[in-house]
């Protein structure tokens, strides 16, 4: 794994994270601010949009 995937996985899993507390109705403030330092990481790996659109499609929906 690159660290270009390995910061998008990362991302994504964080962005997950704030996803279904959100579907829950409210995202804890810790959480959305580990998401954002983890996409300002990845940015700087040159992960885009697409890349977290393709990863989130590819999990597994969670309970």
């Amino acid at each position: 794994m690159t660290l270009k995937e390995s910061a998008a996985d990362h991302a994504a899993r964080t962005l997950r994270t704030v996803f279904d507390q959100l579907d829950n109705g409210v995202a804890n403030p810790e959480d959305v601010r580990a998401a954002n330092s983890a996409m300002d990481l990845a940015d700087v790996f040159g992960v885009t949009a697409q890349d977290y659109a393709r990863i989130l499609s590819q999990a597994e929906p969670r309970p």
